[in-house]
């Protein structure tokens, strides 16, 4: 196999790791032990677009159909703290 091809089976591994981590989070919730595992999970992905950057890849392959997921929980209110309302301007402005 090459490198590129070794890439792409680790990106695919990854992948599902990924996607059993997801899975398991839906029985067991979010816990400290889980979210640690999926930042594991995250340096997994990172650590492989390192090594495909020193083959002189450009990045490490995707694997097919990777989806990617967002939580659905609402987001840190201070997240929106400088945001706009569309449509209305900045928040505190007037005229």
């Amino acid at each position: 196999m090459t490198a590129s091809e070794d890439l792409a089976t680790a990106a695919g591994h990854v992948a599902v790791l990924r996607d059993t981590v997801a899975s398991l989070q839906a029985h067991v919730g979010e816990t400290v032990d889980l979210a640690r595992l999926k930042d594991d999970v995250a340096r997994l992905r990172a650590d492989l677009q390192l090594v495909a950057r020193a083959c002189g890849l450009d990045d490490a392959p995707q694997a097919p159909g990777e989806k990617v997921y967002i939580p659905d929980g609402d987001y840190d209110p201070s997240f929106w703290q400088d945001a706009d309302d569309e449509g209305l301007g900045a928040i505190g402005r007037k005229g």
